[in-house]
């Protein structure tokens, strides 16, 4: 028997639990910083001698995301407190809006170690570089789709394929969502040796001499998989920006969903997206919402998914920035997260369109 969803998320949060980040190394060195954008330039202490300085440099350039007023200062406040602060209020303020998605945080280190990534070649440590992980706070909802969809699609035929196209999209550059098309993936791995026809699987199944030893109650092949969701979960119509903009023109729910698919259109334009990248140490066992219909196979998918994470290849991290620690860098990859943000929230905002939450 298979056991639900989230007795098998509970289970995978035990093994992803939280991992002390950035812990000083060596014996504890007094240095001092001044922050150009704090008043009254208060001095700050920081763990710097197994470093060198890098806690420091980071501090003065993340202090510059946010304001006087948004960090607490005193005279034992670390480098790694306003790191952890700055980074902390600039997030929550560019996803003040978000409102069903997964919520996350950004763990940073100039210490590659402290996020217990794992490096085929071990890093140069010579290099200035400042490590900010994304971890997922695993509160991802499930979103079922099929009522608002199928009314969007009797409306504009083809609105509500267009929708769930532009979701997938946005969240290839955020977090992946949990699609049908990310579980038939997933699937394929799990149970069709990496096959995705019935045809192809079965040939796989038998040169493996497995067919023996499965029966027709517990298999699933995959066209049973892809029957058990309507078409508009894969493929049909989707419309062009000119015929989105015609419905945008209109009100009621077809009216917002076509601005929010515009919205999305524009910053995928702009090559929008979170700069992070997979760590070698495990892939993401989070994601950012699970989108399916009623009956459909997902959560058996699912189910085996989570139960499949035991083998420790999973992480609850998202992915990793390195930036170099200089102003330009770290200011083009402020300028890309501020993108990505902008896109999660635009993303938030489709789903609460075209999906009712659970």
């Amino acid at each position: 028997m298979r056991n639900s969803i989230g007795s098998t998320r509970a289970s995978v949060k035990e093994r992803t639990k939280r991992r002390p980040v950035a812990a000083a190394s060596g014996g504890i060195a007094t240095c001092f910083l001044t922050l150009p954008v704090i008043s009254k330039n208060i001095p700050v202490k920081s763990v710097c001698d197994e470093s060198g300085g890098k806690w420091l440099q980071a501090a003065t350039l993340c202090a510059e995301l946010v304001g006087d007023d948004e960090l607490v200062i005193n005279d034992k406040t670390t480098a790694r407190d306003i790191i952890n602060q700055a980074l902390s209020s600039w997030a929550s303020r560019h996803c003040a809006d978000i409102q069903v998605l997964d919520n996350f945080e950004l763990l940073a280190s100039p210490d590659h170690d402290a996020l217990d990534l794992d490096y085929e070649v071990k890093p140069d440590t010579e290099k200035n570089l400042l490590y900010i992980g994304v971890r997922s706070q695993q509160t991802t909802p499930f979103i079922n789709v099929q009522a608002k969809v199928e009314r969007l699609e009797a409306e504009h035929p083809g609105l509500g394929r267009t929708a769930i196209h532009f979701a997938e999209l946005a969240g290839y550059r955020t977090f992946t969502a949990f699609t049908p098309q990310v579980a038939f993936h997933h699937a394929s791995y799990m149970y069709w040796y990496g096959q995705e026809t019935d045809e192809d699987y079965e040939q796989e199944r038998d040169a493996f001499g497995d067919g023996e030893d499965e029966s027709e109650e517990d298999s699933l092949k995959p066209s049973q998989f892809l029957a058990s969701f309507p078409d508009y979960m894969f493929t049909g119509k989707e419309l062009e920006r000119e015929e989105i903009q015609c419905v945008a023109s209109g009100t009621g729910e077809a009216g917002e969903t076509a601005k929010v698919i515009l919205s999305i259109m524009d910053l995928l334009d702009q090559q929008a997206g979170f700069p992070i990248e997979p760590i070698n140490s495990g892939e993401s066992a989070f994601f950012s919402c699970y989108i399916g219909t009623r009956g459909d196979m997902l959560g058996r998918v699912l189910d085996d998914f989570y139960e499949s994470t035991g083998n420790g290849e999973y992480t609850d991290l998202y992915g990793v920035s390195e930036i170099q620690l200089d102003v330009c860098s770290f200011q083009q990859w402020k300028g890309d997260m501020e993108k990505g943000f902008a896109l999660y929230t635009q993303l938030d905002r489709l789903m609460r369109c075209i999906g009712d939450i659970r």
